[in-house]
């Protein structure tokens, strides 16, 4: 919810995360944020390097790793890139943000289709139960985990790993916590201190075409030249997330990466104003701001059998200023050549620029990337206090962002717990 309007969430009810369907924008981040993090679990970076070099791969000959590959680039984004190099800001490597950069935008791929952590799966040790809902966790009288109880049946089992992203976690826990009876979690903190990326976006229509997803949204046959572009091995919209060059800023100028702004290779009303709509009819293309560490945080709560999330989206003074400087300095590139040899009209610039702050409250939605929720909740090993075997590791147990697209640091704070969790009990 933001100043009345309803901002949807996605809450991912597949293996793996959404990503299995849509494959990721891939950020690795600022290695002081990491340290940062780390410090709660008791790791360090070097053991987060390790993990990274053993699950991610640039080849896509790889087996058993996430594959990564660049995104393709066009005119918009080699002018993009070039605008930004004469603002003075480098080409770089967009797979960490301790520095300003610019460069092409990394995504997850296999040779022919997006990829996420089902690429690392080979020869499944586990049993997969679909249909189901867990309602409860289970305990003895000594606090120890015994099993999940499900809209179905009841499961018995030595351990239970939450993996639910912050909605799903924060809810069976919350659920867990007011259980009448039940004193184990009552005293632990959860569902507070849930932040999301506040997306905004810049919508701009070209002087000509260049094969945007508008383009070819909008032709049958623009579609089967792509298919056959992509069949044949060429770099293709059908290997990204339609985000294809990015750049890390640091627009307050305080020594720190704030901001990362993305070309995204179409314009929508659709999230862009929350109303549903499909990509637009003529040549466009967006820039996508994010400020990535946000102040804003919200909570998640129980409401009857409902629960009820409120990042508190702009709830911080200081998260609206950073906009407005991305804002600003979105159309300063917009307007400087060579970029600016390219555009037709920049969509809503005199509501841009002249009631900020309306156009940034009406036009924000949800970045997709919750975080937060449990980290009050659980000690160094992940496990839940007050309990003997129930562990959480999933997006909730961040307090803060380690990059601005986070799939990456899922996955890799996943690898930190599994070493632990075998560590400790096996």
């Amino acid at each position: 919810m933001s100043d009345g309007r309803h901002i949807p969430f996605y809450e991912s009810n597949l293996l793996g995360g959404a990503s299995v369907i849509n494959g990721c924008v891939h950020m690795f981040g600022s290695k002081s944020k990491w340290e940062s993090i780390l410090k709660t679990f008791n790791a360090n970076y070097g053991e987060l390097l390790d993990s990274y070099n053993k699950l991610y791969s640039s080849n896509q000959k790889n087996n058993n790793k996430i594959t990564l590959n660049p995104a393709p680039q066009n005119i918009i984004d080699n002018s993009f890139i070039k605008t930004l190099n004469l603002h003075n800001i480098p080409t770089g490597d967009m797979n960490f943000s301790e520095k300003e950069s610019c460069g092409p935008i990394l995504n997850t791929v296999k040779k022919y289709f997006r990829s996420s952590i089902l690429s690392i799966i080979q020869n499944n040790l586990f049993v997969i139960n679909s249909g189901e809902i867990v309602q409860y966790i289970l305990f003895d009288d000594n606090g120890k985990v015994t099993g999940v109880k499900t809209n179905l049946r009841s499961i018995n089992s030595d351990y239970v790993i939450l993996a639910a992203g912050v909605i799903g976690t924060c809810d069976i826990l919350l659920r867990e916590k007011h259980k009448e009876g039940n004193n184990v979690l009552s005293n632990l903190t959860v569902g507070r201190g849930i932040q999301d990326h506040t997306n905004l976006r810049v919508n701009v229509l070209t002087n000509k075409k260049f094969d945007s997803l508008n383009e070819i949204s909008n032709s049958f046959y623009k579609k089967i030249l792509l298919l056959i572009r992509h069949f044949f091995g060429k770099s293709t919209l059908l290997k990204c997330t339609g985000a294809t060059s990015a750049a890390h800023l640091d627009l307050n100028q305080d020594g720190e990466i704030d901001t990362r702004i993305q070309i995204v290779q179409f314009t929508e009303n659709g999230r862009f104003g929350s109303d549903g709509s499909f990509f637009g009819r003529k040549p466009g293309f967006s820039i996508s701001i994010t400020a990535i560490n946000p102040e804003s945080r919200g909570e998640i709560i129980l409401e009857g059998v409902n629960n009820i999330v409120n990042p508190m989206f702009l709830s911080s003074e200081r998260d609206i200023e950073l906009l407005k400087k991305a804002l600003e300095y979105s159309l300063k590139l917009l307007r400087s050549s060579p970029l600016s040899n390219h555009i037709l009209e920049i969509e809503d610039v005199h509501a841009i620029e002249n009631d900020t702050i309306k156009y940034i409250v009406n036009n924000i939605f949800s970045g997709h990337h919750l975080i937060g929720g449990s980290y009050d909740a659980i000690n160094s090993n992940f496990e839940v206090k007050n309990t003997k075997g129930l562990y959480v590791c999933d997006a909730s147990v961040f307090s803060k962002y380690a990059a601005s697209n986070i799939h990456s640091s899922v996955v890799l704070i996943a690898d930190i717990f599994s070493k632990k969790f075998i560590s400790n009990n096996y």
